[in-house]
């Protein structure tokens, strides 16, 4: 009898029918069947009553669960015990995003200043991926634009956390450059460096143009907001990129133009799986999450009027550390 038998025993009697239960689980109603067989093999008398298409606990079924629960929240306790206990072990939550980054880096930097028995790991990834993470309990969370869809029957939860603003970055000593605000109209002539397609960036950028009846000239693409940056700097294009890269990168500030259009901002989603959190106590990162989303949002976004407000020392044409990119 295995800990996986009891929980999978558990939502079954919880559910009242196999095949959601199974559907929930992720597995197969027969493979189901057969775990919650071995049970009643290995105690020697059944544990439900079938009735109509539904089955219910019979008397012994209800003496197992009430215990079989109490095991899980004994073995539960257990894991949160060890985890306290062993002081020198590292926990790793694994975090996936199909955005480029903007902000991680200050989040992970806040987070470990505050949880230094906790250890993150971002990477990139495609929404299908992503998706395909979080039901498997490969990833503890993401961070999607446009946001993921709740989907119960995998236990995944989506929180909207941040509305991401956008700006355009141009090449230093290009025309727009002292314009206020930036029009479609005005890029028409102009090549877009973006992110490739499938990443949270580019989607929104291909849904904002299409609506506006834009369809934009891409020069070059990267995931890397870095090479992105580099590669505007080189006059390749401009780009479409978030405040929040602008807003902590002083370097950027005089070379952008706020976008006036009211639907030029992104949603983005934190996204977990209820059924994993329940076993693995990572409450901490979301709570925290939320917060530093939040205090992010009140610092940059409205302590500041934005690009026009700024004074810049540092200049965006030279740059020591060159990188190439390949158009």
């Amino acid at each position: 009898m295995e800990i996986r038998d009891l929980r999978y025993f558990c939502l079954t009697a919880e559910m009242e029918h196999v095949t959601k239960a199974a559907e929930i689980l992720g597995i197969s109603q027969p493979f189901l069947t057969r775990i919650i067989g071995q049970l009643e093999k290995e105690i020697g008398v059944p544990l439900f009553d079938n009735i109509g298409r539904k089955i219910k606990l019979n008397q012994y079924g209800k003496t197992f669960y009430t215990y079989a629960k109490k095991v899980l929240t004994d073995v539960e306790t257990l894991y949160s015990e060890m985890d306290s206990l062993i002081e020198r072990r590292e926990r790793t939550i694994t975090i996936m995003s199909n955005m480029v980054e903007a902000y991680y880096h200050e989040m992970v930097i806040a987070f470990k200043e505050t949880h230094s028995n906790y250890a993150l790991s971002i990477t990139y990834a495609t929404r299908k991926d992503i998706i395909n993470a979080l039901t498997t309990g490969a990833a503890d969370f993401a961070f999607c634009s446009p946001p993921l869809a709740d989907d119960p029957s995998k236990g995944i939860k989506t929180e909207i956390v941040f509305r991401e603003l956008s700006c355009v970055l141009l090449p230093p000593d290009h025309r727009l450059l002292g314009k206020t605000t930036i029009d479609i109209e005005d890029l028409k002539d102009e090549s877009l460096v973006t992110s490739p397609i499938g990443s949270g960036l580019r989607t929104n950028i291909d849904q904002f143009f299409e609506t506006h009846g834009y369809r934009p000239n891409i020069s070059c693409e990267s995931s890397d907001m870095n090479l992105i940056i580099q590669a505007v700097r080189n006059g390749l294009g401009y780009a479409v990129i978030p405040r929040a890269k602008v807003l902590s990168d002083t370097s950027l500030r005089k070379y952008c133009i706020d976008v006036d259009y009211p639907d030029a901002y992104a949603e983005i989603g934190m996204s977990y799986n209820t059924n994993t959190d329940e076993i693995r106590d990572i409450s901490d990162f979301r709570s925290f999450a939320v917060k530093f989303l939040s205090d992010f949002h009140d610092n940059y976004y409205k302590a500041a009027k934005f690009i026009t407000d700024f004074h810049d020392d540092d200049d965006f044409s030279k740059d020591e550390n060159e990188h190439e990119v390949n158009t």
